[in-house]
């Protein structure tokens, strides 16, 4: 038995002469356009890191008429792969994923980075327990630390280079571990599993009233930033960027979308690779001593 054509699906129906008039009205690239995929990195748990980016993806989806999906990278270095190979689309990193990434793949579609409190810089934290008996970084010789991921900014480099020029090098500690999170971290140190450990000054505050206290704090650095991958359309890409750049502190959903990614969040501003150029310098200090798994 064969179907009546008026009851067939309208691509079988009309073919070609539907996909020539849509295109003529300008509608085929809509019905086309693939999601983009916005990548974030590890830097919390996968569950929460969904929760605070969906905001986002639904905000660039409405703004671009295209659908935005989340991607949460399996680890720092399958993040920056993916970003580099083109995997996703638009890239959330940290300062030193970003340095890693221009110098493996070249350089990037810069589109924004992070403000946050009015400063588009942030600081990492060492920290140990209040009842450590710790008082100074010089202290943790003899002792064991805890780090994020080998690749995170302020769980793991930053805070080495700190520990690099107070005397302290890998060799001087008991032992010292990477455990992936920054929440896992804290979470280490307040158990007694390491005398201290490194973290974002987000979650330093997190943790503070359940006994967490620091010992040393970074220098300010460049905040997280957004990149597009190479192969974008340039118009795209434009298109991106103005959509991120246009939540400031003016716009209405800023804090709805930036809250939710971090707190204290105020806007996304203008980035250049120059931002990373003292993140650079702290890297190279530390390409003589590097750390392992």
């Amino acid at each position: 038995m064969t179907r009546n054509a008026s009851t067939r699906p309208y691509h079988q129906r009309f073919g070609p002469h539907l996909l020539l008039l849509l295109m003529l009205l300008g509608l085929a690239p809509v019905l086309a356009a693939r999601p983009l995929v916005l990548g974030v990195h590890p830097y919390l748990d996968p569950n929460e890191l969904a929760r605070r980016f969906q905001p986002l993806a639904n905000y660039l989806a409405d703004r671009l008429g295209q659908p935005v999906t989340l991607r949460i990278g399996e680890s720092y270095e399958k993040h920056i792969d993916a970003v580099g190979r083109g995997a996703v689309d638009i890239g959330f990193l940290g300062p030193a994923s970003y340095v890693s990434l221009v110098r493996r793949y070249g350089g990037q579609h810069l589109l924004a980075r992070l403000e946050v409190g009015g400063e588009p810089t942030f600081h990492g934290r060492i920290v140990t327990r209040h009842d450590s008996g710790l008082q100074q970084l010089s202290d943790l010789a003899g002792k064991t630390f805890a780090f994020g991921s080998p690749a995170s900014t302020m769980g793991h480099l930053v805070p080495r280079y700190l520990l690099l020029r107070a005397g302290i090098g890998l060799e001087n500690l008991a032992g010292y571990r990477f455990y992936g999170s920054h929440e896992d971290v804290a979470m280490a140190v307040l158990a007694g599993d390491a005398d201290a450990g490194a973290v974002k000054e987000e979650i330093a505050a997190k943790f503070r009233s359940r006994g967490l206290t620091t010992l040393a704090t970074t220098p300010a650095l460049s905040e997280h930033l957004f990149v597009a991958r190479g192969g974008l359309p340039a118009g795209l890409v434009a298109r991106i960027r103005d959509a991120l750049l246009a939540l400031d502190r003016q716009h209405p959903e800023t804090a709805a979308v930036l809250s939710a990614i971090k707190p204290g969040a105020t806007a996304l501003v203008p980035v250049d690779d120059a931002d990373y150029a003292e993140l650079r310098g702290i890297l190279a200090a530390l390409d003589t001593t590097p750390a392992t798994r």
